[in-house]
Parts: structure tokens; sequence; C-alpha cells
């Protein structure tokens, strides 16, 4: 019964003291302070609770009894903002003497702020925050919410906080002595001053550049500094001071939107300088967007006193956001944009990279996403400045890179302007050498008429006195009739040889010439004749060619239809140009010319379209009625193909101009295998036979005939189209069998 009454006993004195020596245990332990030395690790001993009622009636210790807890962290961070806070510090004076210090919180705007010194067991109320004349008078005196503290030696006391914030519980608690304290304030006053000083200088540049260049970049750029240097100052909590300290709600407002009015400028002028809607569509839609939210956040701001706490939580957490995403997504725009312009734009990456990083360690340092990380807001003018600084001179080297670029393009313009006038020079000296030929070679054409003429009646005189000799039957004459035969024979042969060129022209014999040539050759002197007249003009000859295959027909026959139809769009073309392409498709060569000319009036089309009209009207040389038109027509018909207008209209003409005899690659062969391949056809080679024409002909078995030869002047053509129905000109190929014109006829035959 003794034994159960001690157990007793000890039961109930444990249960009387244990909660004492709990709450014992939680106070929060004493800083010890030396007079004129500074408290170093304040953090460590402070002690909180997040109960708005923690002060509510209590005495000093009944709220030091309650469940206080310590920060986790290094910094004096209390979580997420929006409720009431209350703190506990106490401070011994360990020194030999009095001392005095100055406590500090280091923040200026608060929606709820009381300071309490502990007097006995009651609570003294040092600073009201909630008083608009007392808050007044301590932050100008201290520029954040502090108060002296006077310890005896040996004296004890608590300093009890009690506060709210709606944007951040960050609270950088410092006890300092007076001459710390002050040489701080002077130090972030000087700061202040020289990143404002300092941002005004480049908003000024900028001002310049902008009055000088036009360019809206500038403009958006000053904008955004301006904000800069605001944000700068209110940060620091002058506005707060000096202005706002009964309107901890209207400082908040500044705040949140001053943070979206820098996002906004600062993505309008990387949309304005880095052309994004030009170069980056997807991109510009998403910085409208940003843009948009801003301008939506700063519009919020006018009702944030009647917002719900949550609302007004949820807008200053948007607005936390819009800077965050801007921040972070303009390093990648300068990236791209290093890529794209150029890069000179290398110090946007830096200084929006720099930006970048700050922005968001001091967004989730103050959202209270980790309690224990640390923020320094005096850094937030230095980095800021240096991004201004980053910024404006990528402006800089972008505009030396654009002068370098135009010095570089006027010093091509220049040198452009010499090569053109010089070959302006050297076109009209040819032009003039042209004109000069044309009349001699016109010249010596008629010349060569005439003398073709006068030597016709002279071989037709001496053949009638070799007629009338040998008519006399007189021995004596015939030495004197072989001798004007003779002479008259030779001068015949000069006569052909000087005639036949002008008789070519104009005869229309039915022999007709193939020989084997690539596309770049047929329409490289057509090019090369009428480039320089087009580019007089102001137009433009473009080409579109196949380099590999082949076509196999009458070379200067094709030429001259083709020049013909370039010569009506040369001649019809006031603006833009023509453009001819060639390309083999299934064996036939197709040639389209396009122009940009007027069109042809419809009523011309369709008597160009009327085979009746195109042979009725085939003479014709009167501009405009189409002759030039027609004589290609037949040419190419001619040759075993055919040409049409594909269309016509104010916006241009398109002819196309389809030929047989169109090869990739070509098979050389002989005479009698080409012979064995066209068997209604006797092919001679004529380049061993004399120049009489009776010499080749012959016709063997009704074939037709066909000569073989190397030479494809006027002069042979002309002496071989009297006897032969085709030439052809070597070296031969395999696929000349497959020709329209020798396969007609064997087919025929």
């Amino acid at each position: 019964m003794a034994s159960h009454s001690w157990l007793t006993a000890l039961v109930a004195f444990v249960l009387a003291f244990w909660p004492q020596a709990l709450r014992a245990d939680e106070l929060p332990p004493a800083i010890e302070l030396k007079p004129d030395v500074s408290a170093t690790d304040v953090v460590a001993h402070i002690r909180y609770t997040r109960d708005r009622d923690a002060l509510e009636g209590l005495s000093l210790t009944a709220f030091l009894n309650q469940r206080l807890q310590p920060i986790s962290g290094r910094a004096a961070h209390f979580g997420a903002p929006g409720d009431r806070i209350a703190l506990a510090i106490r401070v011994r004076n360990v020194g030999q003497e009095a001392g005095s210090w100055i406590v500090s919180t280091g923040r200026g705007s608060l929606s709820f702020f009381r300071m309490y010194e502990s007097r006995g067991d009651r609570l003294a109320l040092l600073v009201d925050g909630t008083d608009p004349s007392a808050a007044a008078e301590n932050l100008r005196t201290y520029q954040a919410f502090s108060s002296e503290l006077l310890l005896q030696p040996n004296e004890e006391r608590t300093i009890v906080i009690d506060f709210r914030s709606e944007n951040s519980t960050y609270m950088p608690l410092v006890i300092q002595t007076y001459g710390d304290f002050f040489s701080d304030r002077r130090t972030n006053i000087a700061m202040v001053a020289g990143v404002v000083l300092g941002v005004l200088v480049l908003i000024f540049l900028n001002f310049v550049f902008f009055s000088i260049t036009g360019h809206r970049e500038f403009a958006w750029l000053a904008l955004a500094q301006a904000l800069f240097a605001l944000n700068t100052v209110h940060a620091e909590g002058y506005l707060t001071i000096f202005f706002l300290p009964d309107s901890p709600m209207l400082g908040v407002a500044i705040e949140d939107a001053i943070k979206c009015g820098f996002a906004a400028a600062m993505t309008q002028f990387a949309r304005s300088f880095m052309r994004t809607a030009e170069l980056f569509p997807r991109r510009d839609l998403f910085l409208k967007i940003v843009i948009a939210v801003s301008l939506l956040v700063i519009a919020l701001q006018a009702g944030l006193a009647i917002y719900e706490p949550a609302l007004r939580n949820a807008i200053h957490a948007i607005a936390w956001l819009v800077a965050v995403v801007v921040a972070l997504y303009l390093p990648f725009l300068a990236v791209a944009g290093m890529r794209t312009i150029g890069r000179q734009l290398w110090p946007l990456l830096i200084g929006w990279g720099s930006l970048a990083l700050f922005i968001v360690y001091a967004a989730v340092a103050s959202m209270g996403v980790f309690d224990w990380l640390p923020i320094n807001w005096h850094l937030a003018g230095p980095v800021g400045l240096f991004e201004s600084l980053m910024v404006t001179l990528a402006l800089g080297l972008h505009l030396k890179k654009l002068q370098a670029d135009k010095r570089e393009a006027d010093s091509n313009y220049a040198r452009s302007m010499a090569e053109r006038l010089a070959i302006s020079e050297d076109a009209q000296r040819l032009a003039e050498e042209k004109a000069f030929a044309l009349a001699t070679v016109n010249s010596q054409n008629a010349l060569l008429h005439a003398s073709g003429h006068d030597s016709q009646q002279v071989i037709l005189a001496l053949n009638s006195a070799v007629h009338v000799l040998d008519e006399s039957g007189d021995p004596d004459n015939c030495e004197l009739a072989d001798m004007l035969r003779s002479s008259a024979d030779y001068l015949a042969e000069i006569a052909t040889t000087t005639m036949s060129g002008a008789a070519i022209v104009g005869e229309n014999s039915g022999a007709a010439t193939l020989s084997c040539f690539s596309l770049r050759h047929l329409a490289e002197p057509l090019i090369m004749m009428f480039r320089g007249s087009f580019a007089a003009k102001g137009l433009t000859l473009q080409d579109d060619i196949e380099e590999g295959p082949s076509i196999m027909s009458d070379r200067p026959v094709l030429m001259r239809a083709l020049a013909n139809i370039l010569s009506n769009a040369y001649t019809y073309t006031s603006s833009g140009g023509a453009r001819l392409s060639m390309r083999v498709t299934g064996g036939k060569l197709i040639i389209e010319l396009t122009d940009t000319g007027e069109g042809i009036e419809e009523s011309v089309l369709k008597q160009l379209h009327d085979d009746h009209a195109n042979r009725a009207t085939a003479g014709e040389k009167r501009q405009g009625t189409g002759s030039g038109f027609r004589s290609a027509k037949r040419l190419i018909e001619g040759l075993g193909g055919e040409l049409t207008i594909v269309t016509s209209g104010p916006d241009g003409t398109i002819i196309r101009a389809i030929l047989p005899g169109a090869f990739e690659k070509n098979r050389p062969c002989t005479i009698a295998e080409l012979e064995g391949r066209a068997p209604g056809w006797h092919i001679i080679d004529v380049d061993g036979l004399p120049a009489d024409e009776t010499s080749i002909a012959r016709r063997v078995d009704g074939r037709k005939l066909a000569a073989a030869t190397y030479d494809d002047t006027t002069i042979t053509r002309g002496r071989l189209s009297r006897s032969v129905d085709v030439i052809l000109i070597k070296p031969l190929c395999c696929e000349m069998a497959d020709h329209p014109l020798l396969k007609r006829e064997s087919q025929q035959l």
C-alpha cells in the first residue's frame, strides 16, 4: 500500500512540473548583446507563430508559453503571405556598461504592423504601424519600421512583433549599433541613387537614338528602363516612406503595376527590335498574350482594396508569374535572334539571362516557396542596371552592324553602277559596230545580187556565142568555142556560189536539214542575242534549260522561229520580262516562252488560231498582225512540230512549241546502219564526192535521197537542196531514223 502511494505521488509530481519544463525549453534563447557591437545571428533566436489571435489579450508570459516554432532556414522568412504572424526575440546586455541599439525590420510596407517591448509581464507598444502619423514619423526617421533599444548591464527584454503582409513575409530583422545602422542606410541611399542616375543616363541616350533613327524599339526600351528605376526606388521603400506610409495596400498595387508594366514594355521592345511578327510569328503571338495579361493585371490594381484576400493573393501571384514568364522567355528569344539576325545580339542573352536568374530567385524567395531561402532586395538595382546596359549595348552593336552592312551595300552598289556603266558603254560601242556591220552586209548582199544578175547575163551571152560558133561548122572556131565554153562554166560556178546564200533564204525547196545538238547549244545563242536588248529596255530574260538532253532538228530554222517569238515578247512587253524554258518529255521537246507583256488582242488571237487566216496573211509585215508568230508556226510545222498560244491576257502570254526527235542520249551509227533503220531512204555520203550536183542525183529503187555531210554552210545547203530530199549533218545517230521527216517517208514506201 505504501509502495502504491509513492508511485501515485511521483506521477502527480511529473504531471505537475512537465508542462512548465516543456514551455521553458520552447522559450526563445536570448541574444547576448555587448555595447557598441551589433548582433550577428538574429534569425536563430526568433520564435514565431502564425496564429492571428496569438497576442489578443494575453500577457507576455501567456504568449511565450504558447508553442512557438523556430525558423527552419537562415533567412527571416515566415512562409506564404496573408496570415498574421507574431514573433518574439529575447535580448540581454552581457556587457559591463549600458548600451543602445536599433531594432529594425527592414520593411516599410506592411498591411498591419506593431512592435512591443516587455515591461515586466506586460507588453508596451513601441511602434504602431496602424497609426498613420506614428508610422510616417517612424519611417522617415529610420526608413523602415524600427525602434531604439536601451539596456543596462545584465538587463533582459523581449521584443515582440505582430504583422501581416500581402506580398511577402520576408523580414530581415537586424539589431545594430547606431553607427552600423546609419552607415548601412547611407550605403543603400548611395546605391539607389547611383542605379537611378545610371538608368536615367540610359533613358536619355535611348531617347536621343529614337529622335535620330526613329526606331520605336528605343522608346520601348526607355519606358522599360524608367519603370525599372521607379521599381528600384519603390523596392527600397522610399515611395512608402515619403508618400504612402498609411497606405500599404496602395504600395502593393504600385509594386505589381510597376512589375507588370516593366514586363510589358520589355516584351514590346523585344517584339519591335527583333521583328517577331515577321521573323517569329508563333513567338510573337505568345508575346502579345503576355502583354495583354500584364495590362489586365495593371487594370485590376485599381480595385485591390475591395477584393477578398484570396483574390488579392491570386492577383499578386499572377503579377509575379508574368514577371517570371517574361524573364524566362526572353533569353530563349535572344538565342533565336542570334541565330536569325546575327551574333551581335549576344548582350541580349547575357542581360536578359542575368535578370531571369534574379527574378526567378526573387519570386521563389518572396512567395515563400522555400522559407529557408534568403533574399537581398538591394541586388535588384545593380542587376537591373546591368541588364539595361547589356540591352543598350545590343542595340548599339546592332546599329553598328547595320551601318557596316549599309556601307558594304553602298560600295557594292557603286561598284555595280561602275560595271553597268562600262557594260553600257561597251553595249553602245557594240551596237554601233553591229549597225555598221549590218549596213556593210546589206551593201555586200545587194552587190552580190547585182553581180550575180550581171554574171547570168554574161553567161547567157557566152553560151549564145558558143552556140553560134558550133552551128557555123567552121573548124577554125572550135578552139574559140571551147575557150568560151570553159569561161562560161567557170563563171557559172562563181555565180552559183555567190547567189546561193541569197537564194536559199527565200526558196521553199522542201528539203530539210537534220542535225543533233544539245538544248543548251540551241538556247545560248538566243539568250545572248536578246538579253542585252531586254536589259536595255529594263526587262529580264531568264532561261530554264535542261542540261543533258539533245534535239534532232534543223538548228538554224528552229533558232529563227524562236527568234521571231522572242522578238514579239521583247516588242510588246513594257515591264517585267520573259522566261524561256526547254524540257524533254516522252521523246518530245517542250519549249515554252512566258512573258509579262500586254497580251494579244482577241481578234488577232482568233486569226492566229485559224490556219486559213495564217496562210492567207502569211506575207503580212505590219506591226501587231501576228506575222512573226505565223512565220514561226510555219517553220516549226515544217520541222514536224506544232506551235500554239496557250494563254494570252493583260498578265502576259504563254507560247508553247512541241518538237519531235528529243532524247536523253544518242547512239552514233554509220550510213549503212542508218539506211537499215530507214528502209525508204538512200543515204549518200557527199563529203568525198565532187561538187557537181549531177553526181549525187542517183535514186535507188525509187527511194528518197538523203545527203550526209559535215558541211552545214548555206552554200552547201543550197547546192544539196536541189538534188536531195533531206540533208543529214554528221555525226549521224540511230535516232534520226525515228524522226518524222524520215519515218513518214519510210512508212509511205
